[in-house]
């Protein structure tokens, strides 16, 4: 059976909440709850935190939702929140969103040389671990393009940043991840 969250699009319920609809805004909430909570959670680097990040999200859409008259996709407008949200929680913890410390690395050594994990279970994590290493900037926009499949335009009008900078951005974030699996494959190779 088909829910109204399935059948309404997301301009009605937009509409619906500008008007003080806060059942069509749950709708709307329980939509993007979870690519919201993966995308600050990947983006910060802490699952707990990042519960009430999303849901700090959430609260700052609802707020400002009479101002959203539809410029850009919704999804892409909550998605700009949830980044300001992340960087609002990045600069309480003192962490520059876009530094990388190649130390880092080093710290996946331990990671590397643990054994006994089933093969797709190990790629996973490393894969996971590895995000971690990049800066939450470049978590963003990993997990932007290739988990929420948006293109280098969409992700430029969100993060407000012309789109050559995007893909520069992103440049940098596939070879730090390969930089990181390459260190990971020498410290694995020299364990063995």
């Amino acid at each position: 059976m088909a829910t109204e969250a399935n059948i309404v699009g997301d301009e009605e319920l937009v509409q619906r909440g500008r008007q003080g609809d806060a059942q069509a805004f749950g709708l709307l909430v329980e939509r993007y709850q979870d690519p919201i909570y993966t995308l600050v959670s990947r983006t910060l680097g802490d699952p707990v935190r990042a519960q009430d990040v999303a849901q700090e999200t959430f609260i700052r859409a609802w707020r400002a939702l009479p101002g959203f008259h539809g410029q850009s996709k919704f999804s892409s407008w909550l998605y700009r929140i949830a980044l300001n949200c992340c960087y609002s929680e990045l600069r309480r913890r003192g962490v520059p969103a876009e530094t990388l410390d190649p130390e880092q690395w080093d710290g996946l050594k331990d990671a590397a040389s643990e054994g006994g994990i089933e093969r797709d279970l190990e790629r996973r994590d490393l894969v996971e671990r590895l995000l971690r290493r990049l800066p939450p900037l470049y978590r963003y926009l990993v997990t932007l393009f290739y988990l929420e499949g948006l293109d280098c335009q969409e992700i430029a009008r969100i993060t407000e940043r012309p789109v050559g900078t995007v893909k520069a951005y992103l440049h940098r974030a596939r070879a730090e991840l390969r930089r990181g699996a390459e260190h990971l494959l020498k410290v694995r190779n020299t364990a063995s």
